[in-house]
């Protein structure tokens, strides 16, 4: 069962990541890696796109860490509504998401139209096309990841450690940060690495809203392989940027894992010979204390405001969180010809424009095409590797679930470089199979994932009786095991259709003119012309993901009457230890 799940990795994922490695090394390989290394310019590319990783990577692990904390403490509606503030952007395309921005930074944009008009300044700022800008998209891009990293891992905390602590005096700041960010360093080393990963790798976000002089590695490969002009150096490139995010990785690696010796305590001293305990003069302790009067009691004033955080923060994190999302919808029924925020009026002119588009109805079947056949293929792989896995462990099994989720961890722009290099030799590039491939390898780890929660919840016992009654391995698993894994394929099944109607990395690099998928259509709409058209494809999108999620929670509230199926916002909030 497990043979087409290894054969797909090893054709698909490991060999085109192998491929960069001749490219980059074939020929004149000293003098591409010298033009890199000793070049003022690619040198300072490199320098860049570290910093603005780590810097939108510490940004994101400050502003999320309070929302996977109220998440994992929350339940009934409340855990619904912080789950879905999550689930929304996750499952929005990464390009919707950050041509938002535009729309709120630009220079006749939400920011600057609300200062305009309020008179506090005379003329726009220069919001857009800045270092900000882009750290200011990656965050909101990466707030998802981060709080699913840490959720596991908060929900373990015991909460009566933090009462203890309060009824020792410790106000909320001290116990905060003396019992919860120590508990949870694993959740905080994994949520540093998968964002710094992400960030480093990105190049949509510094395409859109970042200048010249704030180029990332990622945006480089991405133009090098779009114009065609060099790909061994893009290849070279692709090398670099792998190598610099292993070595940062094993720094932020071994400073987390220092801060993480509380969670592995050493051995105890051996014990002294018990002797006989001495009177103890406690005459002390009867003596009246005068206590010395403060003018000014700081940790009574973090007692008394600690209250006020949580509302305050879960309004101000909702609003970052949803008005790039928020603020498409009247931006895409504009009449204006340019992003201008409020509309001048209101028209239907761009929705009519992009329906009633051949080419914009074309790249959204072609995306429906290859979405419909990456569920197919996804939820195949994922069936087979859970059964395949079964529950009795075996040797190397903990090896081999890492590589079946090793593309998760593997930077997208890394992985469509080198599936570009190795499609090419081979005629899939601008196809639709070399599409649906790429995104099976990257997409299939999740499905596979949610359906390996869902089938740890499910009895074994149940199975054993099946087959003790006579019923044979298949009828066990279509009578039993089918109808009970059933939910977690189901949330598989729409996840895996968003992420590929959605994905724009390997859609960038894979398709060209014979083949436009929707990401690929709207890429090159929003760098040639930054109209509500664009917006209006957007809130499009938008639309169908909201759609999709709704639906989707609808469908496992009124399943959770089965046994052992966890709802939709359960498996992806809380995944177990095998999922993890």
């Amino acid at each position: 069962m497990l043979a087409p799940v290894f054969g797909l990795l090893a054709v698909a994922f490991a060999l085109p990541l192998l491929y960069i490695v001749p490219t980059a090394f074939g020929g004149d390989a000293a003098g591409r890696f010298l033009r890199i290394f000793e070049s003022p310019v690619y040198l300072k590319i490199i320098w860049t796109t570290v910093r603005i990783s780590l810097e939108a990577t510490a940004i994101t692990l400050v502003v999320s860490f309070p929302l996977a904390w109220f998440l994992s403490r929350a339940t009934g509606l409340k855990a619904m509504l912080l789950g879905l503030l999550v689930l929304i952007p996750f499952l929005s395309s990464v390009l919707v998401r950050t041509f938002a921005w535009l729309a709120i930074l630009g220079q006749r944009g939400l920011i600057n139209g609300t200062l305009l008009s309020l008179g506090l300044i005379s003329e726009p700022l220069p919001l857009l096309f800045s270092e900000p800008a882009v750290i200011l998209a990656l965050v909101h891009s990466s707030i998802p990841m981060m709080v699913f990293a840490l959720l596991t891992v908060l929900r373990r905390i015991d909460g009566r450690t933090l009462l203890a602590a309060n009824t020792l005096g410790a106000n909320p700041l001290r116990a905060w940060f003396g019992i919860v960010v120590p508990l949870a360093t694993r959740g905080i080393q994994s949520g540093v690495i998968i964002i710094f990963l992400f960030t480093i790798a990105s190049f949509i976000a510094p395409a859109f809203l970042g200048n010249q002089r704030q180029q990332m590695l990622g945006q480089v490969i991405q133009s090098e392989i779009e114009t065609g002009a060099d790909w061994p150096f893009a290849a070279a490139l692709g090398i670099t940027l792998a190598l610099v995010a292993t070595i940062v990785v094993a720094v932020l690696s071994t400073v987390l894992r220092f801060f993480s010796r509380w969670q592995r305590p050493g051995t105890l001293p051996p014990a002294s010979p018990q002797t006989q305990p001495k009177q103890v003069d406690t005459t002390l302790l009867r003596q009246p204390v005068a206590l010395p009067s403060r003018r000014f009691d700081f940790t009574a004033l973090i007692s008394r405001g600690s209250w006020m955080f949580e509302p305050a923060y879960l309004t101000l994190i909702s609003i970052f969180t949803l008005l790039p999302l928020v603020v498409l919808f009247p931006v895409s029924f504009s009449s204006a010809d340019v992003l201008i925020f409020p509309p001048p009026g209101y028209s239907l002119r761009w929705f009519e424009t992009i329906f009633g588009s051949s080419e914009w109805i074309g790249a959204a079947l072609t995306s429906l095409r290859i979405g419909a056949a990456t569920c197919i293929l996804s939820l195949a792989l994922a069936i087979l590797a859970v059964l395949g896995f079964g529950r009795q462990r075996f040797l190397f099994q903990g090896a081999l679930e890492a590589l079946v989720q090793s593309p998760l961890s593997v930077p997208a722009v890394v992985f469509a470089l080198g599936a570009y290099l190795a499609f090419a030799r081979v005629g899939l590039v601008d196809t639709e199979t070399g599409i649906i491939i790429a995104h099976t390898v990257l997409i299939f780890p999740v499905v596979y994932l949610i359906a390996s929660a869902t089938y740890s919840s499910i009895d074994p016992g149940l199975s054993l009786a099946a087959a003790s009654l006579g019923a044979n391995p298949w009828r066990v698993f279509r009578t039993i095991v089918f109808p009970l894994l059933l939910p977690g394929l189901a949330v598989g099944a729409l996840m895996a259709s968003l992420l590929s109607f959605d994905e724009s990395v390997a859609s960038i690099f894979l398709s060209d003119l014979s083949v436009k998928t929707l990401p690929r259509k709207l890429w090159e709409g929003i760098r040639f012309n930054t109209s509500p058209e664009s917006a209006a494809v957007s809130a499009v999108l938008l639309g169908v993901t909201c759609a999709v999620i709704f639906v989707g929670t609808l469908v496992f509230l009124g399943r959770r009457r089965y046994a052992g199926a966890p709802g939709a916002i359960a498996v992806l909030t809380n995944p177990s230890e095998e999922g993890q």
